[in-house]
């Protein structure tokens, strides 16, 4: 009698069985021949695609960094504006705190001497208002003098 199992009953090796059929196969069986220049041809699409491929890639990405740099563009100019507004509407506002202390100012200290009372809040107006200036956008740049 033999070990070996019934063709048609199941061996519980399959690996050994797979083995034997992909033998029995490769005989059986030749790859078919590539035509002439096939491999180049082959060589030559993969590269011409990779080629598109990357100049897509590269137009993608050239767009998107348009895209950036104009939303960047957008919200520095909208910085700038609202900083401006800042600075405006603070100038306003201490302007009108000003006006409404100055009468008050004048009967706290009970001088008729309305010009210098008037010059020390335009003083700390301008002051306020510089302040905000060089927070927002920093020193001023000034030609012959920044150039060292």
């Amino acid at each position: 009698m033999t070990n070996h199992p019934h063709p048609l009953e199941p061996s519980h090796d399959t690996t050994h069985d797979a083995a034997l059929l992909e033998r029995a196969l490769q005989q059986a069986l030749q790859p078919p021949a590539l035509p002439d220049g096939f491999r180049a041809r082959l060589t030559a699409r993969l590269q011409s695609e990779q080629t598109a491929a990357l100049a897509a890639r590269r137009q993608q990405l050239a767009h998107e960094y348009e895209q950036q740099r104009q939303q960047l563009r957008a919200d520095y100019v909208r910085l700038r504006r609202d900083r401006l507004a800042i600075i405006i509407a603070s100038s306003f506002a201490a302007g009108v705190c000003v006006s409404l202390l100055l009468p008050w100012l004048y009967r706290l200290v009970g001088s008729t001497d309305s010009v210098s009372l008037t010059l020390a809040a335009l003083a700390s107006i301008s002051a306020l208002v510089a302040g905000i200036w060089l927070e927002s956008f920093g020193r001023p740049k000034l030609p012959g003098l920044d150039d060292r």
